[in-house]
């Protein structure tokens, strides 16, 4: 293996492909990217958050990056290398996000006036 050559092995050893039918990649927000991650993968948007990432074949050192916005998301659609080819996005289940229901926050604010 030369040093441009990556092999990746997933931790659950599933790949998914994700098709979008748009005119213009610009399009393509990190909400929409989000959303449907979230129904491939059977995720509960509501409950979990999602980090992703990639590591960009055209920088150098090799190194992750991060998708925090709609920015960041064009960016990682743009950007190949001198082959043609696209990062690999990688997809992390990072916390699982607490639902708390809106009583409880209206009691507990109404408790804190009377304090």
């Amino acid at each position: 293996m030369s040093e441009d050559d990556y092999e990746w092995i997933p931790i659950d050893a599933r790949l998914y492909a994700i098709s979008f039918r748009t005119s213009s990649l610009e399009e393509i927000t990190y909400s929409l990217l989000n959303e449907r991650i979230c129904r491939k993968m059977r995720i509960d948007l509501f409950t979990k958050r999602l980090n992703l990432g990639y590591i960009p074949l055209v920088v150098e050192p090799k190194r992750q990056s991060y998708i925090l916005d709609d920015e960041d998301v064009f960016v990682y659609l743009t950007s190949v290398d001198k082959k043609e080819r696209r990062s690999i996005l990688h997809v992390e289940d990072i916390e699982e996000l607490k639902i708390v229901q809106i009583t409880e926050q209206l009691s507990r604010v109404k408790k804190e006036k009377l304090i």
